[in-house]
């Protein structure tokens, strides 16, 4: 869960330094309870600098009490949720003060004497009761505690609920007021959207503030740029990062790429007064090299039930869901992918055209950053699916904006209905029947194009217009959204099940040998992804065909990789249970030694905290 707090690169020597002396910041630090809003647009540097403050206050220590939560738009439930948020700061509690969190344990203890061990069968806490334990712990801590909270990231748990975060904590502070508390400062970070009132707050906008740490960090990235010539390329760099560090490092990428000695100096100029200065538009103009296969490791990304391993990604986009009966060696021999984790980490680069990033300490695959996630479900996706659907959709997007100009703004509201809101009835029927006509006349001049592998006619997406537009009464940007989605999962459903029918697979148990990094993610998410695509009413009709009925085989070979993998995942935990009850009987439960105070109530603790580790695991 705290996993996304080691993502985040130290700040570099010599920047944020200025925050020391910044006049709201040393306001805030100098304050018994404040709130401290660091805002920025995306790949400013709002989480390092969060991060500096952070371990500053760690340094100094001071006995103070630290808590912190970076979310992760990128990461698993748990890490961009207010359960995940608050299970973690609870636990830092239950680690750092564990004698103080006498509600929690009496509660944790009348249900475990009710009902038993916790777990998915039996019982678990509730989300609003783990806010509410946390709560209410932390408004008696700060009673004999001074304490620092930092959040990281609201804007990645979703406007509505990052609102109600910040006026939660707001609320929380006026309650501290009117109580002999100790100090108690609260640090969040957020982009300028969603509106976060910022009254009784203390507000730090990075872009303008971190101008000089741009020009330290760009000119520490490129001291190899000496001499009267190649010193102007740092300037040109610096002069349109337009306050973003993201940009300027991938700027600073493509540079590194040229060699100055090959390349003459005014085509590297060319290439950094030619790159877009919004990075939406940056990862517009990046894309325009990907493939079809770029398209499939992007869609992994978006639309994996959860993040995927370095090896997982590599046997992912390596089967053809178009063509079954491949073995494993077959798959490889048809792409030629290099073997190794060095050389699947250059494919993913080279599919991604460095947008996506593999995380060594936790082998995980991932989007560089949150805003590209965010550029690849507005705008990246639809621009790289070639579908007919999705042609249809974004010409509808383009048609509609010109009739709003040339009628003026008598029409705005039914346009902003129609691209960003749910559309009236007569707006609706309007959509579907366009569409219909783009769809058809697309379809007929592109050579009947399907849909999907295996769906030819155009009917069943008509019938999903219908449902989109009429029915759920979808906006036309959201429509498209869905779309996309409803194509990447049916592919990832295929995908997962042709991996299942390699031959390879059949005699291999599950977790062993070959290629079986992708068994444990096929054999539980491919019901997941075709439920997604039900749902959206994408045509199942060829599931019957993709596990060879009427034989049974393939059915049966899925059922026991299922029960391999349950029965393996139940003996883990009891084994760490075991393992770790003895562990706490032996060292815990033992009378005290000579010089020490009990903890009363411990084992109940360690029980507990297995207990979030346990779950922890369940949704990695």
């Amino acid at each position: 869960m705290n996993s996304r707090f080691h993502d985040i690169e130290p700040a570099e020597k010599g920047t944020c330094d200025w925050l020391s002396k910044h006049p709201t910041y040393t306001g805030w630090a100098a304050c018994d309870r404040g709130l401290l809003l660091i805002t920025g647009k995306p790949g400013s540097g709002k989480s390092t600098l969060l991060r500096y403050v952070h371990d500053g206050m760690v340094n100094v220590g001071g006995g103070a009490l630290i808590l912190s939560f970076f979310f992760h738009g990128r990461g698993t439930e748990l890490q961009r949720t207010p359960f995940g948020l608050f299970r973690a700061l609870f636990c830092q509690l239950l680690h750092k003060v564990p004698g103080e969190m006498t509600d929690l344990l009496n509660g944790f203890q009348k249900r475990y004497n009710k009902f038993g061990q916790p777990g998915v069968d039996t019982w678990q806490w509730h989300p609003n009761e783990v806010q509410r334990f946390f709560e209410s712990s932390l408004l008696k801590l700060v009673k004999s505690h001074p304490v620092s909270l930092f959040i990281d990231a609201l804007d990645e748990c979703g406007s509505e609920i990052a609102v109600n975060i910040v006026e939660g904590f707001k609320y929380f502070l006026e309650k501290c007021s009117f109580t002999k508390s100790k100090q108690f400062r609260i640090c969040f970070t957020c982009r300028h959207y969603p509106i976060l009132d910022v009254n009784s707050i203390h507000e730090v906008c990075m872009e303008e503030e971190n101008r000089t740490d741009l020009s330290t960090f760009v000119r520490n990235e490129l001291s190899s740029f000496c001499g009267e010539e190649l010193s102007i390329i740092p300037d040109l760099i610096i002069e349109r990062t337009n306050g973003s560090f993201l940009w300027a490092k991938l700027i600073v990428k493509q540079v590194k790429d040229y060699d100055p000695n090959n390349r003459g100096l005014e085509e590297i100029k060319q290439v950094i007064r030619s790159a877009p200065p919004e990075l939406h538009n940056l990862y517009s103009k990046l894309i325009q090299n990907m493939d079809s296969e770029s398209l499939k490791l992007i869609q992994w990304i978006c639309f994996a039930t959860r993040p995927l391993s370095l090896q997982e990604v590599r046997w992912a986009i390596l089967i053809d869901a178009d063509r079954p009966n491949q073995s494993l060696h077959e798959c490889e021999a048809a792409k030629n992918y290099s073997e190794g984790e060095d050389g699947t980490k250059r494919l993913i680069h080279r599919l991604s055209c460095g947008l996506v990033e593999v995380v060594s300490d936790e082998d995980v695959v991932q989007f560089i950053h949150q805003s590209v996630k965010d550029f690849f479900f507005e705008t990246g996706l639809s621009a790289l699916d070639a579908s007919p659907i999705i042609r249809t959709l974004t010409a509808l997007e383009s048609v509609m904006k010109p009739i709003h100009l040339s009628i003026g703004g008598l029409l705005h509201k039914t346009y902003l209905s129609t691209l960003d809101e749910r559309p009236g009835l007569f707006m609706s029927i309007l959509l579907v029947g366009l569409a219909t006509i783009y769809f058809y006349l697309d379809c007929f001049t592109g050579g009947g194009q399907c849909f999907s592998p295996g769906h030819a006619s155009p009917l069943p997406i008509i019938r999903a217009l219908v449902y989109a537009f009429l029915v759920r009464r979808m906006s036309l940007r959201n429509a498209k959204v869905d779309f996309l989605a409803r194509i990447a999962h049916y592919r990832l459903s295929r995908i997962c099940i042709r991996y299942l029918a390699m031959e390879e697979n059949s005699r291999v148990p599950i977790f062993i040998g070959g290629g079986s990094d992708f068994l444990s993610y096929a054999t539980t998410s491919w019901v997941a992804h075709t439920k997604q695509s039900d749902a959206r009413c994408v045509p199942q009709e060829d599931l019957l065909d993709c596990f060879e009925w009427p034989s049974n085989a393939l059915v049966e070979r899925w059922t026991r990789s299922h029960k391999e993998l349950e029965f393996i995942m139940r003996g883990q935990m009891k084994l760490i249970f075991t393992l770790k009850i003895a562990d706490i009987e032996r060292h815990y439960c033992l009378p005290p030694e000579k010089g020490t105070r009990p903890l009363h109530g411990y084992c109940s603790i360690e029980r507990l905290i297995l207990r979030h580790a346990i779950n922890g695991t369940e949704h990695r």
